[in-house]
């Protein structure tokens, strides 16, 4: 039965074989996270950035137990026996996923005080309220008249005062009091989120200083607490974490934007899934806490350290080291678009294939941009899944609204964690002039895809792009990604028919080209394992090569365990989650399974077939996950251009021989790091294709 979070459960007895078939999707998830903390701890990664990967660790985990963990809880309530619908026991799941967070805490707190002491090596040094000169407590002082003190709002708790709902992910301080003849009391304070997590103190003879916020806090609780005239405070950090789901109710009366904006409000009031306290706050303390929160049995209560929230050490700063950050690497130019007048006309003579971050991400806005001041574009169409605060793209569509232009944009306001900003979105581009849609009922657009429309006297010209990755000026820069940019009539012909659907989602189209989720993925994708297994029981190479985010749906996973068995080659590069088995004889002994985890996020989805020696490529935007499958909009399309293919093949082998960031995926999920073999250098996948794409840059025609 389907649960609010959307999974797909079985009240049923746990599948026996589930385990020798498939890695629990939960665990799995936390070894991807593993592989972001190696990077921490990775001494060939600069140390500034080995922090920040601590904030990136910490980030992911929270919105792990934001959706993930949430839905196992919510699943956990229909009954003892209820499994995942790869067949693993729920409570036993939420069990393990306990023990390895645990595990994974204490090796991150590790990390931190190794880097740390590697910080104070080289003059960068963490200090808390006791350990500043005077000069640098004036500044403090100063610092928290003027910005600190106007933003706190004390709360005192105790006799009638309601415990405040804490917000989610929100860092608050635990306030304890010592108070003459009255005893203990307690309050809570708010740490401003808007605030820098960090403040750079004044340098000293020993280098850098840089304090957590709540430090600043702690050290003026005297002075924020002055009127009760307290011998001792001290104070301790919590942080809860809810239910991220958005409850969509079935008031069919309300649109879709007004159930939305209910559904974000009501996610600030979901259950709490975490409580993160420190590990070193008074029992008595403690107790008080929880029982005012009301914290249960299905509620995660995890012992920290002194510090929270730790994603902000996303924004750590880098005190001016470059030394200590990775060296930079611009986006280079594409050597068919640099210098060009007009990039829809190069791409009308040839499909045009972008490859972020190591190129550049502003060719599309360009095109955009060219498309809404030609004066022969009639239309541009485009669906939107994640956008940049202040997103060139949006400007650039408000722009071609204004010139007169027909804007068709396909705003999907289900995108996790940015359906606020989506709203806004859609409401800028509906004043400017846009037709703005909501997608298709059920199904959300998780496509990337935008088509623009030029006549020219009596010929009408079509130019599509379909992409792996969002329409995102900054996560283009952090993303690896890449996109098609073609004028090919039967391609740009169904991606105008793909906009028509999303207008009149009743007539169902055909794609010949294209594969589209959710009518066409899961049956033309196994068809093309079907003809590879074919290939190879008659003798001939079966080859698949697959780099997917995700690989969960039990259907395909079970597809190519039937392609290994036919003697198929199957290696696959899974960044993230991978539920699939391999190695294992009689069932997946012909597949090999990879990670690669660096500087960038591997978010590329390139599917290739061989074909017998003429292989078949795909980028898409779909991982082979059941809601990619069978209920998301998702486009997948062929690179048919042989240098193209050439390119991309060279890319996929960059990665395949990675032995500086690729590790082994097993069912061990140690992690292991692939190795260089004797005698050959180390290769690092990110780094050998920068540098491959820079060297095609200074090839301009």
């Amino acid at each position: 039965m389907p649960t609010k979070g959307g999974a797909y459960l079985r009240a049923v007895g746990k599948t026996e074989t589930a385990k020798e078939r498939f890695i629990n999707r939960e665990l799995s998830w936390l070894a991807f996270n593993h592989r972001v903390l190696q990077e921490a701890s990775s001494k060939d990664v600069p140390l500034i950035e080995r922090v920040r990967f601590l904030g990136i660790f910490s980030n992911n985990l929270d919105e792990f137990f934001r959706v993930r963990v949430a839905n196992l809880i919510r699943a956990s309530l229909i009954g003892k026996k209820t499994t995942t619908t790869l067949g693993f026991d729920v409570n036993e799941t939420l069990n393990e996923v306990g023990q390895k967070v645990v595990e994974l805490q204490a090796e991150y707190n590790r990390v931190f005080a190794q880097l740390e002491r590697a910080l104070k090596r080289e003059g960068i040094h963490f200090v808390h309220e006791g350990q500043i000169n005077h000069e640098q407590a004036e500044f403090i002082s100063d610092y928290f008249s003027s910005k600190v003190r106007p933003a706190l709002v004390p709360v005192m708790l105790g006799g009638g005062t309601k415990f405040p709902d804490l917000k989610d992910g929100t860092l608050y301080l635990a306030v304890g009091l010592e108070v003459p003849e009255e005893g203990v009391r307690y309050a809570v304070i708010e740490v401003p989120s808007h605030l820098p997590r960090f403040l750079v103190l004044p340098a000293t003879e020993k280098g850098e200083h840089v304090m957590f916020i709540e430090d600043v806090i702690r050290l003026q609780l005297r002075r924020i607490f002055a009127l009760f005239e307290p011998q001792h405070v001290f104070a301790h950090a919590i942080k809860v974490t809810r239910d991220a789901e958005i409850d969509m109710d079935d008031d069919l009366s309300r649109s879709l934007m007004e159930k939305m904006s209910r559904g974000i409000a009501r996610r600030k009031k979901g259950h709490y899934v975490r409580f993160l306290y420190d590990a070193d706050m008074p029992e008595e303390m403690l107790g008080f806490v929880k029982r005012r929160l009301k914290l249960g049995d299905t509620e995660n209560v995890i012992a920290g350290s002194r510090y929270h929230n730790r994603k902000d050490l996303m924004g750590f700063p880098d005190f001016g080291r470059k030394d200590l950050v990775f060296p930079e690497q611009k986006p280079v130019a594409h050597p068919f678009l640099a210098h060009k007048t007009s990039l829809l006309d190069q791409i009308q003579k040839r499909d045009i294939l972008l490859h972020y971050p190591f190129q550049k991400f502003s060719y599309v806005v360009d095109v955009l941009r060219e498309a809404a001041i030609d004066p022969t574009v009639e239309s541009i169409r485009i669906n939107l899944y994640r956008v940049a605060h202040n997103s060139q793209v949006i400007n650039t569509l408000v722009n071609a609204a204004r010139n007169g232009k027909e804007v068709q944009v396909v705003m999907e306001l289900a995108a996790r964690f940015d359906e606020r900003h989506n709203i806004k979105v859609s409401n800028v581009l509906q004043e400017a002039g846009a037709s703005v849609e909501f997608g298709v009922s059920g199904l959300k657009v998780h496509s990337k895809v935008f088509l623009v429309t030029r006549k020219r006297g009596k010929r009408r010209e079509l130019f599509a792009h379909i992409g792996t990755g969002n329409f995102h000026e900054k996560t283009a820069g952090i993303y690896g990604d890449v996109s098609l940019l073609t004028a090919d009539p039967g391609i740009t012909a169904e991606v105008e028919r793909l906009f028509s659907f999303f207008s009149n989602n009743y007539e169902r189209p055909v794609f010949r080209h294209l594969i589209v989720s959710p009518y066409g993925t899961r049956r033309r994708f196994s068809r093309l394992i079907d003809r590879e297994m074919t290939l190879a029981l008659m003798g001939r190479e079966g080859r698949i090569t697959l780099k997917l985010n995700n690989l969960v749906d039990a259907e395909m996973i079970e597809k190519l365990y039937d392609a290994s068995r036919a003697g198929v080659k199957v290696t696959l590069l899974i960044r993230g989650i991978c539920s699939l088995v391999p190695g294992v004889p009689g069932m997946s002994e012909n597949i090999e399974v990879r990670s690669l985890v660096g500087r960038y996020l591997e978010h590329v989805r390139l599917l290739v077939f061989g074909n017998d020696g003429q292989p078949e490529m795909y980028i898409s935007s779909a991982d082979w996950m059941t809601r990619n499958l069978d209920r998301r909009v998702e486009v997948s399309v062929p690179i048919r251009d042989p240098l193209l293919q050439s390119e991309l093949t060279q890319y996929l082998e960059m990665q395949l021989r990675d032995t500086v960031k690729a590790r082994v995926v097993d069912a061990t999920m140690a992690n292991a790091y692939v190795k260089a073999r004797k005698g050959k250098k180390p290769l690092n996948a990110q780094e050998a294709a920068y540098a491959w794409y820079a060297e095609r840059a200074d090839q301009i025609p």
